[in-house]
């Protein structure tokens, strides 16, 4: 049976420290409390590891086309590096994502000395916004953009459609961090009253 049960968290911590005492040297004792305090230090202040972030909601709803590899990236984003809950209906959310427009598109950067494209600019764009379900703008209608270079060879065609795949998959990676990021930094409604 535990001998901590019933024990105040003060007393829990007293015999926490004796224990530390005995069984550890002094260099790890303090390396222990060290350790501690830097931790509590950093909490209080509202350090969150790299790739967390705090939202003024506690659940999204995304208005999206589901069952892509963007929406489903999105969401395990979102999880996983806040205390969101990505959820499957509007009426359950605090905040609506709105996908509402993404386009891409292919510029010829260079041409060969047959008249050809040897080099694209791929682009990739989208508009969002947050919005509670009364109407409150977390994040107001943000346009971003992103762009990558492809180098064409007739001979590697076949390639060439494989790494232009691979790089959209990255333009839409380095979107949703746009978006998460925003998301971070979007500010609930105000509760001041004059």
């Amino acid at each position: 049976m535990n001998s901590f049960v019933g024990l105040p968290n003060f007393e829990r911590l007293f015999i926490f420290g004796i224990f530390c005492m005995q069984h550890l040297s002094r260099r790890s004792v303090f390396a222990l409390l060290g350790s501690l305090a830097g931790s509590v230090v950093l909490s209080g202040c509202g350090f969150r590891l790299r790739g967390q972030f705090s939202a003024p909601f506690e659940t999204l709803y995304l208005q999206m086309p589901e069952n892509t590899r963007f929406s489903g990236l999105l969401k395990r984003v979102i999880e996983s590096g806040s205390d969101v809950r990505v959820v499957t209906s509007p009426k359950e959310a605090d905040a609506i994502l709105e996908l509402l427009s993404v386009n891409r598109s292919r510029d010829i950067l260079s041409i060969n000395d047959a008249g050809r494209a040897r080099e694209y600019e791929l682009t990739m764009t989208l508009e969002f916004r947050v919005v509670s379900p009364d109407g409150f703008d977390f994040v107001e209608t943000t346009r971003l953009a992103t762009s990558r270079d492809l180098t064409y060879s007739e001979s590697e065609f076949l390639s060439r459609e494989g790494e232009e795949k691979v790089l959209y998959d990255d333009m839409e990676n380095d979107l949703i961090s746009q978006i998460v990021q925003r998301l971070g930094a979007a500010k609930g409604p105000s509760t001041d009253t004059p």
